[in-house]
């Protein structure tokens, strides 16, 4: 019931706000937003308003027009919520749960439409950054003109990937303008100071150039964990003639801090302990021995020529290369529960001791993408197709040090029986060696020379083709195909053990949208997925690709009376062979269904009111596999309920001239803290707020996350992870 009721009132607030906003516009003046609106595929924008994208058909169709959900996160939308990550710039984005695991320094998690992704699912400028395991991709919000995402599976235009979608994060990028920039100074919560810089010039006719800049230190709500960061992005755009053009795109981030995840047992967070609650602020790992130093550095470019008015070639390209050092302690179980140390660790039961295990990644990755796109536009009667041709090639390669299993960490200024490092950590009542000492599970110190040096090559070519088709003006029709080639290698350079797979997959969708003049746009799609798991299971047996497909219906809807849009759809989206971690056990699930609703509206109501609201249903459940007791559950981590909505408006005239004012509301609902729906992770609800003052050039803001600084736990898998506190941030911006 209780679920029901927060339901009911999110929902009536969304719906409330949507309303109020309408029934404003239609007693004033209707207006477009506030500056030029370019519609333009990679911005900038100068609105929360998105309507070009090419993430979901490579193409120049406009949203309104493509049969399948897609989103837009604008610049303007990062600004006002001062977006401190791509996951907190999603966070008012339907079907979308972010920051599951809490604020994450290593990569951004998201799930979409019920399933879990962030290695397979993020790609930069319509190219894949491709990850693996903890060599992952974070981009920093500030270098980014927009975030946008296509729901459901993705593979015809991008290869392996995800069922529950694509992320796609566009650069920011020169513009022939006469010069303009950004400078800015941010102090915030837990001792937060950034320098940041975003500077445009037109060089010439023919050239233009900017440069994107960074440099930040925070802690965090825990104890000790500090984090710092510097980015570098430069670019350069290049009118080659009248017919050709070039983009150069180069980025830079360095960052030196400590993991900001904790993994906590279930006991003493979502469950009871006999010696209370573990505290939000408890590091569970020792921050002065761990360790989070991650270089990404990116070179590329995006080429396009046009030959005639029908035909065109585009081709973007990217080299990307990774170092990471990495040692991340966390939690394994309560000591008094080890099955073969508990009787010694903790022979009165007070169970307030853990057993911790420890992270330990060294390495380099470097990664190449190419995508050729050979698009043709042709008029066969009241027929006008827009063919795609195109072949992509990836390539992953990643040298990785680590030990073969994560050792177990012990304090060697604490023996026991005199020799024997003390392996227990008390969460209750914290105290941090100065002598961390790595043991197996035989409680034997390990040295360096236990580590093992581990190469992984990946490699994937498609070939892939799309007719879209728009007939009499009035019905679009999307089909494609493609066809892709992987292999996917591991070599133990320590053991000499290799492992290859190699998969042919042909994957297709299909589409079809009604436009009708009242600005309805119905449509169905269906579109299929792969994604080959390149991992062992715990029998060490190579897992199988993921495979999905889904059945979307929705309609869209372009009001005349405002600027804006309404979108409503349904879904089925099935995935076989998911795979699944629990304290260090792999597993694949025989297949998951998921089924949903999802409702999103913007509107940008007034010249000064701009109002944004969306909720989502989902239900997944497992609908076959070997384990019989896991059918008809839901996987754990899973929210069935999203939805938020966010108000923003901006003072024209008069003496508050300048001034603007915004507030949002997040709900999350209810998840599961395992497989079995044994343990319930209860909703949470979240306020959002800014406020914003304008004079002249000069902008003053002042932004706050989570402002009544509700304690929350994210979600539950085995371990528990808090959620986000009250978080400020302040800023004075110079612009010109």
């Amino acid at each position: 019931m209780n679920r029901q009721v927060k339901l009911s009132q999110v929902s009536i607030a969304v719906a409330f706000a949507l309303a109020t906003g309408i029934a404003q516009a239609n007693q004033e003046e209707i207006m477009v937003v506030v500056g030029t609106h370019q519609e333009s595929a990679v911005g900038p924008d100068f609105s929360y308003l998105g309507e070009q994208s090419k993430t979901a058909t490579k193409t120049e169709l406009p949203i309104s027009e493509t049969p399948r959900a897609i989103s837009v996160v604008t610049r303007e939308q990062m600004d006002d919520r001062a977006s401190v990550s791509i996951s907190d710039a999603l966070q008012y984005t339907p079907s979308i749960q972010t920051n599951y695991f809490g604020e994450d320094n290593k990569q951004d998690w998201f799930v979409i439409r019920g399933f879990k992704q962030a290695n397979s699912g993020l790609y930069q400028d319509g190219t894949r950054l491709y990850s693996s395991g903890f060599y992952s991709w974070q981009i920093d919000p500030f270098g980014l003109e927009r975030v946008e995402v296509l729901r459901g599976p993705a593979s015809v235009l991008y290869g392996q990937n995800p069922p529950g979608g694509v992320v796609n994060v566009v650069s920011k990028r020169p513009q022939f303008d006469a010069g303009s920039g950004k400078v800015a100074v941010e102090v915030g919560s837990y001792d937060r100071k950034q320098l940041s810089a975003d500077v445009n010039t037109e060089i010439s006719d023919d050239f233009a150039f900017r440069l994107v800049a960074l440099g930040r230190k925070n802690s965090t709500r825990v104890d000790g964990v500090e984090g710092e960061r510097f980015l570098l992005a430069p670019s350069l755009a290049w009118n080659i003639n009248d017919q050709s053009n070039m983009t150069f795109l180069a980025s830079y981030q360095k960052d030196d801090s400590d993991p900001y995840l904790q993994f906590l047992p279930m006991e003493g967070t979502l469950t009871d302990n006999q010696n209370g609650k573990i505290s939000d602020e408890l590091a569970v790992g020792n921050p002065d021995w761990e360790t989070f130093e991650r270089e990404q550095l990116t070179i590329g470019y995006e080429f396009e020529h046009q030959f005639n008015s029908n035909l065109q070639f585009a081709q973007s390209a990217r080299y990307s290369q990774m170092d990471i050092n990495l040692r991340q302690i966390y939690s394994l179980g309560y000591a008094a529960d080890n099955a073969s140390f508990g009787p010694l660790l903790d022979p009165t039961n007070e169970r307030s001791t853990v057993l911790r295990a420890a992270t330990t990644e060294e390495g380099e990755s470097d990664a190449f993408n190419i995508d050729n796109r050979v698009i043709y536009t042709v008029s066969t009667g009241a027929v006008d197709h827009t063919l795609l041709f195109g072949l992509d090639y990836q390539s992953l390669d990643i040298k990785n040090k680590d030990y073969a299993s994560d050792p177990l960490v012990a304090d060697g200024n604490n023996l026991l029986f005199g020799s024997i490092p003390n392996p227990t950590f008390d969460v209750f009542t914290p105290s941090y060696s100065s002598n961390i000492t790595l043991v197996d599970s035989t409680l034997t110190p390990l040295s360096e020379s236990d580590r093992q040096t581990t190469k992984t090559k990946n490699r994937q070519l498609g070939l892939y083709f799309q007719d879209q088709l728009k007939i009499n003006d009035q019905w679009v029709v999307q089909a494609g195909a493609r066809y892709d080639d992987t292999r996917n290698e591991t070599h133990n350079t320590s053991t000499n053990a290799r492992t290859r797979v190699d998969n042919e997959e042909w994957t297709t969708n299909l589409g079809v949208a009604y436009i009708t003049k009242a600005g309805f746009t119905p449509y169905v799609s269906f579109a299929t997925s792969f994604d080959p798991i390149i991992q062992l299971d715990s029998n060490g047996d190579q897992l199988k690709p993921e495979r999905g497909e889904q059945l979307e219906i929705g309609v869209k809807y372009l009001p005349s009376a405002f600027d804006g849009y309404v979108n409503v759809a349904a879904f089925e989206v099935t995935k076989e062979n998911l795979t699944r971690t629990v304290a260090g056990q792999v597993t694949q699930l025989g297949e998951v269904e998921n089924q949903g609703v999802e409702i999103e509206a913007l509107a940008n109501v007034t010249r000064s009111l701009t109002l944004l609201g969306n909720v989502s249903f989902i239900d997944s459940k497992v609908t076959a596999d070997g384990n019989e007791a896991l059918i008809g559950k839901t996987p754990s981590q899973l929210a069935d309920v999203l939805a938020s909505a966010w108000a923003n408006y901006r003072f024209l005239n008069g003496p508050l001239d300048g001034l603007t004012i915004g507030s949002g509301v997040r709900y999350v609902g209810e998840s599961y803290g395992d497989d079995l729906e044994q343990n319930t992770v209860p909703s949470y609800t979240l306020v959002d707020a800014t406020v914003s003052y304008r004079i002249d050039e000069y902008k003053f803001q002042v932004a706050a996350k989570n402002m009544f600084d509700k304690e929350y736990i994210a979600t539950c898998n085995y371990w528990c992870w808090y959620g986000d506190r009250r978080n400020v941030i302040a800023s004075v911006s110079y612009d010109w």
